[in-house]
């Protein structure tokens, strides 16, 4: 494949890899220039599932992979992880930044039934099909209960120093954790805040100085 085609690769970390800064260097070792490590989503019973317990090792390993990712971007031989990228100068406009996610109102997915939901995280939850490919949208409540789901209608966002960098969080994750949209999944909002950590440092210490000498785009080489 193309080293500098336009395309991604996308890994998931469970609670058995949580030292998915190995796997990170290990594609980043492959020549691959783009990749997204995501965690699992998944309830406390299945084996492989993230507790809040996780997170000590969970942060560490992004550390570590925030400290990977320097030492490879002053070397030249930089690549892109999806949530290390913040755009401090022309960033989301104001409506994503009060939600982070247009399911149910901007877009659904089409089940194999043809029927209507959210996003396709919401299949099979009969309390959201939203209708059907031939009968179109039969609750357009449910559209207006997720156009109205902002940061404004989140309690524990409100508070949060990231709000505007994540939009809320995932509609999806919220429901499964506790039946209610407006509630954020904790796990998922504590991983997102360390993430835009590791971000803002990345961003201050490669190209804006932060005490050090920044890189300029331009200089850096494949």
């Amino acid at each position: 494949a193309d080293p500098e085609g336009d395309w991604w690769v996308r890994g998931t970390y469970t609670r058995a890899n949580r030292d998915f800064d190995a796997d990170a260097r290990h594609l980043a070792d492959l020549g691959i220039r783009r990749f997204s490590l995501e965690p699992v989503v998944a309830e406390p019973p299945a084996p492989y599932a993230l507790t809040e317990a996780d997170l000590p090792a969970l942060y560490q390993a992004y550390d570590k992979l925030t400290r990977f990712y320097e030492e490879r971007a002053r070397a030249g031989r930089p690549f892109t992880f999806f949530h290390f990228e913040v755009d401090l100068s022309h960033g989301p406009c104001l409506a994503k930044r009060f939600t982070g996610c247009g399911a149910g109102h901007e877009y659904f997915a089409v089940a194999p039934s043809g029927d209507l939901y959210p996003c396709h995280q919401f299949v099979g939850r009969e309390k959201y099909r939203l209708g059907t490919v031939t009968e179109g949208v039969t609750r357009p409540d449910l559209v207006q209960l997720f156009r109205r789901a902002t940061l404004f209608s989140k309690p524990s966002c409100r508070t949060c120093w990231a709000r505007y960098f994540c939009g809320g969080g995932c509609h999806a994750n919220a429901e499964l954790f506790h039946g209610d949209i407006h509630v954020p999944y904790e796990l998922g909002c504590a991983l997102e805040r360390k993430r835009v950590e590791c971000a803002l440092y990345l961003k201050a210490v490669l190209e804006l100085g932060g005490g050090r000498e920044p890189i300029p785009k331009e200089g850096v080489s494949a």
